[in-house]
């Protein structure tokens, strides 16, 4: 089999022998979906899923927080707002009484022109918008309690409001199962210690720590309990591959979560027939940024529910990585270790750090099985210090592969993780 391999402004071709490949995995773009109208938007919000509707929710003068994603999902905020905003101004919403907080959770704040991407410029000058400052302890207060001894502590701009809307997207994700929900609340509007309690070792450990699964996610349970603290109205879409808004689902926080999930798992839940000795990873935008969302191809054949790739066996991730490791906490804590035991031990008890989840994913990959990256943006310094071994090209990447590998092995070749869910029939 001839493959195109594409990552970024990586180009390559290879050749893989037929009898030794056991799937060729892609998302299934042929699922019957309609691309959504405005009105369909519309009606979708106006009968929401498992709650009321916002006329029967919001009352005229009464204030309301509105939670968007920032500038790394490629959530349609600019089309949905300003239909959101319609309807509030006619409830009687006063628009001094709206906020508008962009979800960045720990991530850096956005650049003027991300919020003008994100918001379109006349939203962004009319309404009172900020993002979440997530290690700013003045701009967040107690929410609630969701155990003995975890606090929720949520951005004041939230908590101060009558009524919180929240606008994302439902896709893969490496450990909270899928996007989307109460991912708009924490981490979006969190705290730096809620967050970091909530992406602890104990919940990112795998199988806690899993892909494609909302239920057996134990840092998605730690969300759904804090979303509760303020019952947000939440509005979250399926994309295409285009990019098109392919389903809304709007309502309650779990509720309308799961039908979101329902819709996008037909095109992103796919299976491979058997175990496999070698995953070839390739595509999608994720792993053209960087090492540390590259890593997620690892996730798509190791921490699914049923993984594909067996245990000693090698990854291939083909992956620009125009911008490095994407974490300076991977090059300060991957050479201070020996082993990637050592690492998981020590991060099991010390205090949660920002991206260590990051770093236990790749510890334990590294432990588990070989990770080979094809890659332009990384250097041989930096592939060491990350214990991954570098290739220029996917055909020597693949030669020593099976070097590796048992003789009648078995290879599946994944295109486009960012959108897929790969578990084992």
């Amino acid at each position: 089999m001839n493959i195109k391999l594409t990552s970024g402004s990586m180009l390559q071709e290879i050749v893989l022998p037929d009898d030794h490949i056991a799937g060729f995995v892609r998302p299934n773009d042929s699922v019957g979906t309609d691309v959504y109208s405005d009105q369909m938007i519309i009606d979708s919000i106006d009968n929401p899923i498992g709650c009321k509707k916002l006329s029967e929710r919001i009352h005229p003068n009464q204030s309301v927080a509105i939670v968007v994603d920032d500038a790394t999902r490629p959530t349609p905020t600019k089309r949905i707002l300003p239909l959101i905003l319609s309807q509030l101004e006619a409830l009687g919403i006063n628009k001094a009484d709206t906020t508008i907080t962009i979800g960045t959770g720990l991530h850096r704040s956005p650049t003027e022109k991300e919020k003008e991407n994100i918001l379109g410029s006349h939203i962004l000058n009319s309404y009172n918008v900020a993002d979440n400052e997530a290690r700013n302890p003045e701009v967040f207060a107690l929410a609630g309690r969701i155990s003995e001894t975890t606090n929720i502590y949520l951005n004041r701009r939230v908590l101060d409001a009558d009524h919180v809307i929240t606008i994302g997207m439902v896709k893969s994700h490496a450990f909270a199962g899928f996007t989307g929900g109460a991912k708009s609340i924490l981490p979006a509007v969190a705290s730096q210690k809620t967050i970091h309690e909530n992406h602890c070792f104990y919940n990112i450990e795998y199988p806690r720590g899993v892909l494609g699964s909302c239920e057996m996610s134990g840092t998605r349970k730690g969300m759904e309990a804090a979303a509760r603290l303020v019952d947000p109205f939440i509005i979250n879409v399926v994309l295409s591959g285009n990019g098109e808004i392919i389903f809304v689902a709007a309502g309650d926080v779990v509720k309308a979560h799961r039908k979101a999930v329902e819709i996008y798992s037909r095109s992103a839940m796919r299976t491979v027939p058997e175990e496999v000795d070698i995953a070839l990873v390739f595509g999608g935008h994720a792993g053209s940024v960087n090492f540390y969302q590259a890593l997620f191809g690892c996730n798509v054949v190791k921490t699914t529910q049923k993984p594909i790739l067996k245990k000693n066996g090698t990854v291939i991730l083909f992956a620009e990585c125009r911008e490095g490791s994407g974490s300076k906490l991977f090059e300060k804590m991957m050479p201070a270790f020996p082993t990637p035991e050592a690492i998981l031990k020590h991060l099991s008890t010390e205090e949660v750090v920002d991206d260590q989840w990051a770093v236990q994913f790749l510890a334990t990959f590294i432990r588990d099985i070989n990770v080979f990256v094809v890659s332009t943006g990384l250097t041989e310094d930096l592939a060491e210090i990350l214990h991954v071994r570098l290739f220029g090209n996917a055909e020597a990447a693949f030669d020593e592969a099976v070097k590796l590998a048992p003789s009648d092995y078995r290879v599946a070749i994944i295109e486009n993780p960012d959108v897929l869910v790969v578990n084992k029939e």
